[in-house]
């Protein structure tokens, strides 16, 4: 069974750039996607947004990398083979139960198992701005 999830992208542009900078010095983020390109573009992002960006391929070596150390947040695909987001997120919360877990999915639809397993999802193709403003505002709520 899927459950339509409402999309978090009401698009107010929060003034991103200043804030985003500031909040972000010495937050670390463990970022993981299977796709080079979209590792690679995510990393320069939040790297140009003062965040310091450790990069996994696959689920198992995100789960690796959180094991050797500490991480003030997750970044995680859905899609990915063989090990995919829901079951890389909770493999992450049984090493980590505190760190905040963020799923970006092209899906405008999960399944049910993702409900408190993660902490907050996006849609991949909202623009960077958008995913700046979402990992600040999570990295807030948890801290």
């Amino acid at each position: 069974m899927r459950r339509v999830f409402p999309l978090h992208n009401s698009r107010t542009s929060a003034a991103v750039g200043t804030e985003t900078n500031r909040n972000a010095k010495g937050v670390s983020i463990l970022c993981i996607d299977d796709e080079k390109s979209g590792v690679e573009v995510r990393k320069r992002l939040l790297e140009s947004a003062g965040y310091r960006v450790t990069t996994a391929r696959s689920g198992q070596e995100g789960i690796q990398q959180l094991r050797s150390e500490p991480f003030d947040m997750v970044l995680l695909d859905y899609w990915m083979p063989s090990f995919n987001g829901v079951a890389t997120a909770r493999e992450l919360r049984s090493i980590d139960p505190a760190v905040p877990i963020m799923i970006l999915s092209g899906l405008s639809q999960l399944p049910d198992e993702t409900i408190g397993v993660v902490d907050r999802w996006i849609l991949k193709d909202e623009g960077p701005e958008y995913l700046l403003a979402a990992i600040s505002s999570l990295l807030k709520s948890r801290h």
